[in-house]
């Protein structure tokens, strides 16, 4: 298990759908539909991308394995917005859970799959 690797993923994974909301914040009050449609496909697709990366190396890493790194990436999101939510927009726990975090529940799901149906294959 590569932390160093597993962590920088993880940060990337919050940082980027973060830094893009913070740009595209304007189209929230136009069309929040497509605001949260974008932010979520862009973080599916991060999340695709760096669990394909994150495993490229691996020999038939397993759903055990698939659900450590997504976890540990969904924790890692969690643990860095929660407060911004709790505390900058005052969003109560109940509806940061069910309008944001709910949506970091893909990426173990994305791991596991990934994991299951990729890796090196064994020579």
């Amino acid at each position: 298990m590569n932390w160093r690797r597993l962590v920088g993923y993880g940060i990337l994974l919050w940082l980027v759908p973060f830094g893009v909301s913070f740009v595209i914040f304007g189209l929230r009050d136009e069309n929040r539909a497509l605001f949260e449609s974008l932010i979520t496909v862009l973080g599916v697709g991060m999340a695709v991308a760096a669990t394909l990366l994150y495993f490229r190396d691996a020999i038939r890493p397993g759903a055990g394995a698939g659900l450590m790194v997504g976890t540990v990436w969904a924790v890692i999101s969690i643990a860095i917005d929660l407060p911004i939510f709790l505390l900058v927009f005052n969003m109560s726990p109940v509806e940061y859970m069910s309008d944001i975090a709910l949506t970091y529940l893909s990426f173990p799901l994305i791991a596991v799959g990934t994991a299951l149906g990729g890796g090196r294959r064994a020579s």
